[in-house]
């Protein structure tokens, strides 16, 4: 089969397959930092003032899953992180160049944990998260980049499959705290997604050597007065599905988490119940990846556009609020979206650099699988940070993902649909 090279506009792809094997490399980088050397703000929460974290209470990771078909490879890189800055991302990728590597084909997002380092070098970021110390980066970036040499080393002729199921109750929608009259009045309905997703990647002879996960909702068990470094419950997620598969790789994956809070958390403190949660999602999506058929052929490819985006736009309530504050997002905030696909299969992982409520992750889903994908899975928090990505509904609630976290006005969520749309058509061929 012959699949169609071009490029478009701000775009750049390559889509290969064949009747061959995909080869497929996994392995894993410790990114915990260091915070007997160093002094280590944590990102999540403001209310922290900027205080370095006390300790670690278990490792922050890099997973690396790189793919190769032919001439054409790629490579998904899933970190404990709050979020993706551009500068780390550079870093992986300059330390990766001379494998071939560029910033599209390098797919790379962060889990949402509230409780890892700052790494903002922007003042605005600073101001909530504390001053970072650019050698962390620097450390972390040098340890993902060599997971990524090493996955390129191992890779080997694969089979992949696919397979979802629901975790009901795992999952809330958390703005229906706002305005909830006029919700009522309009007779709307809270966004709840359950969908727990699964990729497996098998070895030639059937045994398992890695898993992603896909589950939308916040890591946020525990709160701000946590100041010990953890991956939350993704970290647990992860641990205990590699216990289900021993030798496997596990990988998580944030999807439209703006407006999605973890629900039904049992135990006598925030750590238990990351525990309980973590250990309960694992065992649905263990199920799930049991159950999954994996083959050979399974052709890839990637899309990246970077998209001017809409002039800043801060509500009433956050200039009544922050003041002259916003000066600083003005300095630190991107002028250009970073929306990058990855094509597995009939598959398309959208990556987002921001938080999307489920309605626009589910704009996102249908307008990419109107360009012929069967299945889309929106990847939150990738390559960037733009803040939360409403659509208009929602931005006229207020409230926190509004008036605190959203600066490009009320049609950012149409935006993004309608450029991940562009994106899948670059991807689009006989699927």
């Amino acid at each position: 089969m012959l699949w169609k090279l071009g490029v478009a506009l701000c775009c750049c792809m390559l889509v290969a397959g064949s009747a061959a094997a995909v080869e497929v490399g996994v392995s894993v980088a410790d990114i915990t930092p260091d915070v007997t050397r160093y002094c280590v703000p944590m990102a999540g929460y403001g209310a922290r003032l900027g205080k370095p974290s006390t300790g670690v209470h278990d490792p922050l990771h890099a997973n690396v899953l790189y793919f190769r078909d032919g001439e054409t490879q790629m490579a998904l890189i899933t970190c404990d992180l709050r979020s993706i800055t551009p500068e780390f991302k550079t870093q992986i990728v300059e330390k990766s160049a001379g494998q071939g590597f560029t910033r599209d084909n390098v797919f790379i997002s962060a889990s949402h944990t509230h409780a890892g380092p700052s790494m903002y070098p922007e003042k605005f970021w600073q101001l909530q998260f504390g001053v970072y110390d650019p050698e962390i980066v620097e450390i972390m970036s040098t340890a993902v980049a060599g997971a990524l040499a090493d996955a390129v080393r191992n890779a080997a002729p694969a089979r992949v499959g696919f397979g979802e199921g629901m975790a009901d109750g795992f999952t809330r929608n958390r703005r229906w705290e706002y305005d909830t009259e006029a919700r009522a009045a309009a007779g709307e309905e809270p966004a709840v997604d359950p969908t727990v997703w699964v990729m497996r990647v098998d070895s030639m002879e059937g045994e398992p050597r890695a898993l992603l996960v896909n589950f939308a909702t916040h890591p946020t068990i525990l709160g701000a007065d946590n100041m010990l470094i953890t991956a939350e419950w993704p970290g647990v997620l992860q641990r205990e599905l590699e216990k289900s598969f021993p030798g496997a790789h596990v990988l998580y994956t944030n999807g439209a988490v703006g407006d999605q809070a973890p629900s039904g958390a049992v135990g006598a403190d925030g750590f238990e119940k990351i525990r309980d949660f973590g250990t309960r999602l694992a065992g649905i999506a263990a199920e799930i990846a049991r159950d999954i058929k994996a083959e050979a052929g399974v052709p890839v490819g990637f899309s990246r556009i970077t998209p001017d985006l809409p002039e800043f736009v801060f509500t009433e309530n956050a200039r009544k609020r922050y003041g002259t504050y916003l000066d600083a997002a003005l300095e630190a905030l991107p002028r250009k979206a970073e929306i990058h696909l990855v094509r597995i299969g009939s598959v398309a992982l959208v990556g987002l650099p921001g938080e999307p409520i489920l309605e626009v992750g589910q704009a996102v889903e249908r307008t990419v699988a109107a360009q012929g994908f069967g299945k889309v899975v929106v990847v939150g928090l990738a390559s960037d940070y733009i803040g939360y990505i409403v659509n208009e509904k929602e931005y006229a609630h207020g409230g926190y993902e509004v008036d605190s976290r959203s600066y490009y006005g009320p049609g950012l969520g149409t935006f993004i649909a309608e450029h991940a749309s562009r994106a899948a058509r670059a991807l689009r061929s006989d699927l």
